[in-house]
């Protein structure tokens, strides 16, 4: 067994290069140990991490069963199961395909302005003297409000979807999924009333250019396109949250950079990426699964081992990445895996690019004077396994910068 090595422990959310170091010196493929699921073999290196994501010998669905491994789960839940994230192979390639269709259609870059005139309307109100938490009142609810707009909501659904979808983002245990399930029924439903009337009256926007996918004579079924929409919701905003939020703390901790920022917007996108390699806000890919014998990076593996690709670990990897611990907002290049790597690679990317780089434009341009409220050694990360994000964080604003 490696080095003990908690992924969700504080102090290695905190700063997880020591650990890292520690874990890569057993291996580009070493055994860890995770909360509820037990050992799991897990990827150390960039190289191995980039071989394990393009590995056709790995599979989410080992036994091609779909919906129907999730048994467990209640009935109303199946159709999210039909979703990119849990297949394989050709049903993976038909579901992205069609899917990549509409996101190609729908120009990310063109929402600039409407994602600006979010980020003001949220910062604007927010008090100048006294605490607020940045990721509760600003992180959070901007990327449900772009997801609303991108899928063409009208502005009373936003408000309705926004309010519904807000308390099932961010579930990290068991018990809070079950508090969660009566909510998301309640999602669900609402999602599929949106889906039949996109089907009767399209208008402008990525829910109607889903509906209307094809190819050839296939397109995504009414199940298909509800777990599409929803995991949007649930997986896309989430790691988007984490991003704005470790992206504003890393430039709390790195004055210099922050000043160069404000003075040079231009250069925002590039330091979004650094912040992506530097903080890895998705730490881990889902469970992968051998689907037979076999020797990988020099460890057998058999059917039902699990294996995950520690994006962390990858981004952190002193063979692939000058001074891996130092954040260099001007890094280039920076071949990050932050998004994940292979046919699996995160299809949203562009999206959570632009509403980060839109929201930390946003706040050094209007709240130039903002700090953190609190020591940096009282930052908590939450307890999620997988992912590196804030619980909260508490900043003073200041005042707003004089209009131009």
């Amino acid at each position: 067994m490696s080095p003990r090595f908690d992924i969700s422990d504080p102090a290695f959310l905190a700063d997880p290069g020591p650990s890292l170091a520690a874990l890569r010196a057993a291996g580009p493929l070493a055994p860890i140990r995770l909360p509820l699921i037990g050992t799991v073999y897990a990827t150390t290196t960039d190289a191995a991490t980039r071989a394990l994501l393009k590995d056709p010998r790995f599979v989410r669905d080992p036994r091609g069963r779909g919906p129907n491994a999730y048994w467990f789960l209640p009935r109303f839940m199946a159709p999210l199961m039909r979703n990119m994230l849990m297949t394989d192979g050709p049903e993976h390639a038909r579901l992205r395909g069609l899917v990549s269709q509409a996101f190609a259609r729908h120009s990310i870059e063109d929402m600039r302005s409407e994602l600006t005139a979010m980020a003001e309307g949220l910062l604007g109100p927010l008090p100048s003297d006294t605490p607020v938490d940045i990721v509760a009142a600003y992180c959070r609810p901007l990327p449900l409000l772009a997801i609303c707009a991108m899928l063409g909501l009208s502005e009373e659904d936003r408000v309705a979807t926004a309010r519904m979808t807000a308390p099932l983002s961010g579930i990290s245990s068991v018990w809070g999924f079950v508090r969660a399930l009566p909510g998301l029924a309640g999602v669900m439903r609402h999602f599929r009333r949106l889906i039949a009337e996109a089907r009767e009256a399209p208008r402008p926007g990525l829910l109607s250019e889903l509906v209307q996918a094809r190819d050839g004579t296939d397109g995504l079924t009414d199940d298909e396109l509800l777990a599409m929409v929803v995991t949007l919701f649930l997986a896309g905003h989430e790691t988007t949250v984490h991003l704005a939020g470790d992206a504003i703390l890393t430039l709390a901790d790195h004055p210099e950079d922050r000043r160069r920022l404000a003075g040079d917007p231009s250069a925002i996108p590039t330091a979004v990426e650094e912040a992506l390699r530097f903080m890895t806000p998705v730490m881990m890919t889902k469970m992968l699964f051998p689907t037979e014998p076999l020797e990988f990076e020099g460890v057998a593996l058999r059917p039902g081992d699990k294996v995950v690709a520690l994006l962390v670990a990858a981004n952190h990897d002193p063979a692939r990445v000058e001074a891996p611990d130092e954040f260099r907002s001007d890094r280039r290049p920076n071949p990050h895996m932050g998004f994940g790597h292979g046919p699996h690679v995160c299809l949203g990317m562009q999206l959570a690019r632009l509403e980060t780089a839109v929201m930390i434009e946003t706040m050094l341009r209007t709240r130039p004077a903002w700090r953190l409220a609190v020591s940096r050694e009282a930052t908590r990360f939450k307890k999620s396994v997988g992912l590196r994000g804030l619980a909260e964080l508490p900043v003073v604003l200041g005042d707003p910068a004089p209009r131009a």
